[in-house]
């Protein structure tokens, strides 16, 4: 979970980990890249404990599944993330690497992987990531932690600290602009779920972001 910084170094921490001996996913988002040379999974999700909702991290070492279950994915040519030390956070974080591919240009190019720096408000950076692709409509599948966000269907969150996951239905249009439901989680312990207000939404540490052009 998110947590207030224990230096002056750091913006923002993470809570005691915590264990659970069974509970029920709801939903996910995992950023699967390397670390160490090794494949490493960031994972953002939502599940059900027996006393109500909870939202954080999970630690995909730690992780069973007990039964069959559902998952979307998406591979890339020509770009993967990477883990490396960040002088300006001071953590080590995914960052987009290219990675060589055959018969891959920008006519054929049907999707792109981005992180936004502490500061960039994430629906105004996914409407210009977006522009790469001209008159296309993307989605957007991605996490991250906001400082505070305003919401255009719920109450704002006011924890500055918190960890976020974007939900499906995220979307960017070329006329009307972006879509951007998310579920998050404050320092405070507060769970927040709505659609943000561009402009009202500045990233913490970080958002890691895939965007792929529209099936529709």
């Amino acid at each position: 979970m998110p947590d207030c910084a224990v230096d002056d170094r750091h913006a923002a921490w993470y809570s005691e980990t915590k264990h659970s001996h069974g509970a029920s996913l709801t939903e996910a988002v995992a950023i699967l890249g390397c670390k160490d040379e090794a494949w490493f999974a960031h994972i953002h999700a939502c599940w059900q404990e027996d006393d109500g909702p909870r939202l954080g991290h999970l630690l995909p070492a730690t992780l069973t599944v007990s039964g069959t279950s559902r998952a979307t994915g998406y591979g890339l040519r020509g770009a993967r993330f990477n883990a490396r030390f960040d002088p300006e956070t001071e953590f080590t974080l995914f960052r987009v690497e290219s990675a060589p591919a055959k018969d891959l240009n920008k006519q054929t190019a049907n999707a792109l992987i981005a992180t936004l720096a502490p500061f960039e408000d994430l629906p105004i950076g996914i409407e210009q990531l977006r522009m790469v692709f001209g008159d296309r409509s993307v989605d957007i599948h991605g996490l991250g932690s906001l400082a505070g966000a305003t919401f255009v269907d719920a109450a704002p969150m006011t924890g500055m600290i918190s960890e976020i996951l974007l939900c499906k239905g995220a979307s960017c249009f070329p006329k009307t602009g972006s879509s951007v439901p998310v579920k998050a989680i404050d320092h405070k312990g507060q769970l927040h779920d709505g659609d943000l207000v561009r402009g009202h939404a500045p990233t913490l540490i970080t958002c890691e972001l895939l965007i792929r052009i529209s099936d529709d």
